[in-house]
């Protein structure tokens, strides 16, 4: 009997020692790879990972979260045509547009309309490959994490989040407008001050689920 349960409890070490490493609790900060492995900075092995986001949120399982991508899309883009809706939910409450944080849901909305081209800030992302345009409730967390999220961009060669530009979010506040934020963390859409036209053009960086 002893035999057989020393048995098993080798051949459990041993597929344990042969699964591929799965780091046990995510932090904000950590580097995203192809095929969703996460790892520390300090972990980061250039010859066996390659890094693809930094993670900027973890979800109350310590495992899954947001990660931003390392590079804005090129150019600023428009967020599309003035005076053209969607069928995203409009959000006119600066408060109830910082909730907004499905980005993949309001990107998967505008892409599926089937003339998306006409909404460069959404058609620039690799949606098919899990990049979508963040909403503004997640630009609000990753602002959040700035500090750390572009610490871990200098550990990987990305580049750090615009101190002059602003970013588009995937929120619509109206049938002209939608939210963006600017490079203080404030969040904005068209109002007297700022001007959060569809048409006006601004940065875009995708996000990801993980």
């Amino acid at each position: 009997m002893r035999k057989n349960v020393l048995k098993q409890t080798l051949l459990a070490l041993c597929l344990t020692m042969a699964l591929p490493f799965v780091k046990a609790q995510v932090h904000v900060g950590d580097i995203l790879c192809e095929g969703d492995v996460v790892v520390s900075p300090n972990s980061l092995d250039s010859t066996v990972h390659n890094a693809i986001g930094v993670v900027f949120h973890v979800d109350a399982s310590g495992k899954h979260g947001w990660a931003v991508a390392l590079q804005d899309v090129e150019g600023e883009q428009n967020w599309g045509p003035n005076a053209k809706d969607t069928p995203l939910r409009n959000i006119s409450s600066k408060q109830q547009a910082i909730n907004d944080v499905n980005g993949y849901a309001n990107t998967k909305t505008v892409i599926d309309l089937g003339y998306f081209v006409e909404f460069p800030a959404f058609e620039t992302l690799d949606f098919e490959n899990g990049w979508y345009l963040p909403a503004i409730g997640q630009l609000k967390r990753l602002y959040k994490n700035m500090e750390a999220v572009n610490s871990a961009f200098a550990a990987v060669g990305g580049t750090p989040l615009s101190t002059e530009e602003e970013y588009w979010s995937s929120t619509e506040r109206y049938i002209c407008e939608a939210w963006y934020i600017d490079p203080s963390g404030e969040i904005h859409c068209k109002d007297h001050s700022f001007n959060g036209n569809k048409d006006d053009r601004r940065l875009v960086r995708g996000v990801r689920n993980f």
